[in-house]
């Protein structure tokens, strides 16, 4: 496992643990257990700093080749992945609403920064999957 793929799982890793928390820090308040709620958050907020840390720690191997042709490929290939996933995350997130509630219905400006938010998690996730998957077709120790 290279550099570039473990610092994708450990991204990986900690966004998935943190939405975990997250929705169930918000499912426990809705059901009333505040206090388990905002030890929760806590987590939520810790979790994503351990996966920072862990991203900027791994050091690359004395005397390795850092970043060569076939990881800027694979680079750009994830970038173009993880961009059409965010693109069709908004496409469906701003059709959803006219199809669900009607064509009456409105929706209040302040779901539109949730939307952002939104589109920006499918392009990390997405951006990291795809990292994982093309390195994982590379031969051993690539």
């Amino acid at each position: 496992m290279n550099r570039q793929q473990k610092r994708a799982l450990a991204i990986l890793s900690s966004m998935s643990l943190t939405l975990l928390l997250a929705v169930a820090a918000v499912t426990l308040s809705v059901l009333h257990v505040r206090w388990l709620s905002i030890l929760l958050l806590f987590f939520v907020a810790v979790v994503p700093c351990v996966g920072g840390v862990v991203f900027f720690r791994l050091r690359p191997a004395r005397g390795a080749v850092l970043f060569d042709e076939r990881d800027m490929e694979i680079q750009r290939n994830a970038n173009l992945a993880s961009l059409s996933i965010a693109y069709l995350f908004l496409m469906v997130a701003s059709f959803a609403p006219g199809f669900v509630l009607g064509e009456k219905a409105s929706i209040p400006v302040t779901w539109l920064p949730g939307m952002a938010v939104g589109a920006g998690v499918c392009h990390a996730y997405a951006f990291f999957v795809s990292l994982l998957v093309q390195y994982g077709r590379g031969g051993k120790d690539e």
